[in-house]
């Protein structure tokens, strides 16, 4: 830029001449200078050309003069790059002690953040925290304040070094001062996977979405995987149900959270809490996740949860799933005779582990032994992946 700002000054230089010469040359001007009893004549011309050479003689003078500092300065810039390469080089080769010994000395010529980031990274990996802590604080310096950058790698220095809270403070600092920063969003996003903070990120989601760190789908799958790891992890009834009220009702509609939420109550042993939400979602279309999870009850509100089934039924007579939940309803009923029914015609036509460990104990309660038995073993071969094997041909029914 420079060097194009001379040119084009030497060209317009070059035009005003021929401009301004052929009138010069036709009256060149007077300039008289009287200094005590001396008295100097010259045309203006020759005056301009006096002041041109002398800036030139002094030009070179200080020119001349200045050289061996800039020789100098320039030598310690080359070797100051040199040492930095060497120090990013050995940083990426793992070599922390030549990592810290090639930066250190680049840092001695010349300032750089980055290299002291670069040092502190080096300090860090070959165990020396105080170390790491005085490159950070020189990368501070520069800027006579805590900066953002020095922020974030203190955060991820902290991070790889399993501070995973303090790197999550620092981080959410950092998020406050720039909202949309992608790499500030990606370390919250890893940190709070990493500690388990499901309800932090249930609620970063948004913010990772309006910057771009991830997508439409991406963010509604973080936001369901967080909202379902929430309340998983829900330490008793009342935190379960804070958790689900605090939940968006577009969350609340998802049939994964309803299951997580349902499945989470009956952890809990208050199954009952879950009923009017699973029923809902049963009464517009039978589920047989949402079912399996019906099936489990307890005697409070079993005979409610029987009739609602039957029900259901009703208008879904096929819907397999139904009639393995009314099957184990009806066993948890004692209603045995009910329940093998029902249980039967799910192993005839969906066999799966759960109705034949079901339809064994029934079997066995009416003194099936050699076909409860088999109902057993073939709960074991389904959950192991294999093929169920017929069962010993009907007797009377229990």
């Amino acid at each position: 830029m420079k060097r194009l700002l001379i040119i084009v000054l030497a060209a317009a230089a070059l035009v005003a001449t021929a401009f301004l010469a052929p009138l010069l040359a036709e009256n060149p001007g007077h300039v008289q200078l009287d200094i005590g009893n001396w008295r100097i004549e010259m045309s203006a011309l020759v005056l301009v050309g006096a002041v041109l050479l002398v800036w030139i003689a002094l030009s070179l003078v200080t020119g001349l003069f200045r050289l061996p500092s800039r020789v100098i300065r320039k030598a310690r810039e080359r070797r100051s790059r040199r040492q930095l390469e060497k120090g990013f080089l050995a940083l990426t080769e793992g070599d922390w002690p030549a990592a810290e010994r090639a930066l250190q000395k680049s840092l001695r010529y010349r300032d750089s953040t980055a290299g002291y980031l670069a040092a502190a990274r080096a300090a860090q990996g070959r165990g020396d925290n105080p170390g790491r802590d005085r490159w950070l604080e020189h990368a501070d310096s520069r800027f006579g304040r805590r900066h953002f950058v020095t922020g974030l790698a203190r955060a991820r220095l902290l991070a790889a070094e399993g501070r995973g809270e303090e790197a999550t403070a620092l981080l959410e600092q950092l998020h406050l001062k720039k909202p949309r920063h992608g790499g500030v969003l990606r370390l919250l996003l890893e940190n709070y996977q990493d500690l388990g903070r499901w309800r932090d990120l249930r609620l970063l989601t948004p913010a990772l979405r309006r910057a771009g760190v991830v997508d439409r789908d991406r963010a509604t799958e973080l936001t369901a995987l967080a909202a379902r790891r929430e309340l998983d992890a829900s330490g008793d009834i009342d935190d379960l149900e804070s958790s689900w009220k605090e939940m968006p009702r577009k969350l609340r509609g998802r049939k994964d959270l309803v299951a997580a939420y349902a499945g989470r109550a009956a952890d809990l042993g208050r199954t009952a809490r879950a009923s009017g939400l699973l029923e809902r979602h049963l009464a517009a279309e039978p589920d047989d996740e949402l079912l399996a999870l019906y099936a489990s009850s307890d005697e409070g509100e079993l005979t409610h949860r029987i009739k609602q089934c039957e029900k259901w039924l009703e208008s879904h007579p096929d819907h397999i799933g139904l009639q393995q939940t009314l099957g184990l309803l009806y066993l948890e009923d004692r209603q045995y005779d009910l329940a093998r029914d029902c249980l039967e015609r799910v192993v005839r036509e969906r066999p799966n582990s759960r109705a034949y460990a079901a339809l064994g104990r029934v079997l066995d309660r009416a003194g099936k032994l050699e076909a409860a038995a088999q109902c057993y073993r073939n709960a074991l071969r389904l959950r192991d992946g294999r093929g169920a094997e017929p069962l010993p041909p009907p007797s009377e029914p229990v």
